[in-house]
Parts: C-alpha cells; sequence; structure tokens
C-alpha cells in the first residue's frame, strides 16, 4: 500500500479509510492543502454571512500582461472577501517596444488567426487570468476555452470566487460577446 500526501503527514487527525477516499476524490488535481484551504474559507464564508453589514470600498490594483514586443497596462479590484466583489478589469495603456499605441492598432497587429472583435475578449480573460494568479491562487490556469463559462464556474467555485464575481467578470462579458458588443 503506497503512502499518499496524507498519510505522510505527522498529525493526531484520524481519518478513517472511507473519508480519505472521498477527500481524495472530492480535491481531484488539487493538493491537499489547497482544497483544505478552500474548505475552510468556504466554512468561513457560510459561518459569518448572517452577520454581514457591508461598507464596501473596493482597492484597485495595477498590473502588467506581457506577450511579445506588447506591454498591457490594466487595473483591477484588489480581492476582498464579500459577497460584492468582482475583479472589473479596465485596459489604462497598452505599449508596443515601449511607445503607447491605441488599443484597436494593438487588436489589429497582433497575430492570430482570430478577429479584432475576438481578440479583445481573448485579451480580456487572459487579464482575468492574472488577476486570479495575483491575488488569489498563483498557479491558476483556466482549464477551457474563455467561452467555457461551465469551467470558468467551476474554477471560480473551487476559488470560493462570490456568485457577482463570476456572474460580472464572467458571464456578463460572455453575453457582452454573444451579442456582438464590444468589450473595451
Amino acid at each position: 500500500m503506497s503512502n499518499s500526501e496524507l498519510d505522510k503527514i505527522k498529525t493526531t487527525i484520524t481519518l478513517s479509510l472511507g473519508t480519505k477516499n472521498r477527500l481524495r476524490k472530492l480535491k481531484g488535481s488539487y493538493s491537499y492543502e489547497n482544497y483544505v484551504n478552500y474548505l475552510i474559507r468556504l466554512r468561513n464564508q457560510t459561518a459569518h454571512v448572517e452577520n454581514l453589514v457591508e461598507l464596501q470600498g473596493f482597492v484597485r490594483k495595477q498590473a502588467i500582461y506581457s506577450i511579445n514586443q506588447y506591454k498591457i497596462i490594466f487595473e483591477y479590484n484588489r480581492f476582498n472577501n464579500s459577497p460584492s466583489f468582482m475583479f472589473d478589469i479596465k485596459i489604462n495603456i497598452v505599449r508596443e517596444s515601449g511607445k503607447i499605441i491605441p488599443l484597436d492598432e494593438f487588436l489589429t497587429k497582433f497575430e492570430t488567426d482570430r478577429d479584432a472583435f475576438t481578440k479583445e475578449y481573448l485579451l480580456y480573460f487572459e487579464l482575468l487570468k492574472v488577476a486570479i494568479q495575483k491575488e488569489i491562487e498563483p498557479l491558476f490556469k483556466h482549464n477551457g476555452a474563455f467561452v467555457d463559462y461551465f469551467s470558468w464556474q467551476k474554477e471560480f467555485d473551487m476559488l470560493n470566487l462570490p456568485k457577482k464575481a463570476f456572474e460580472e467578470d464572467v458571464m456578463d462579458k460572455l453575453e457582452r460577446y454573444k451579442y456582438g458588443e464590444r468589450m473595451f
């Protein structure tokens, strides 16, 4: 019988084999530590939901997304554990080899086989991934195409992000994409 990660940890916590197997199945590809932290966050959120009086003050953070000779400087909301939280990503500046260029110019120059409209949404979801990596989980990788909202929903749930964040940061953007509305 091989030792799992959980078996190697010295602890006073006793788990039955059935519980270990259920835990192993539920955690999926996440490490035990990340999954236990997720369960703790979920418990805290559930336990304190009724006692919340919320005064919301979002703090904006700045980040840089680099691809080839381009740098996209953007802002998003710093994560706080609030049911009203959303990343609310906004692009500030696009640079090509240090020179500021308009976003539309970047979208037409950037080489992919997609039209500029689809590139805009691809870029937005790349920026969303960067924000999640910086604020929540450094190893976060989205599993699927940017339009795969089932993967986004599963990932937001696993990261214990509020439903409002999923609705505003993913579903609202995918609806706009579906109806041909510009992203930025």
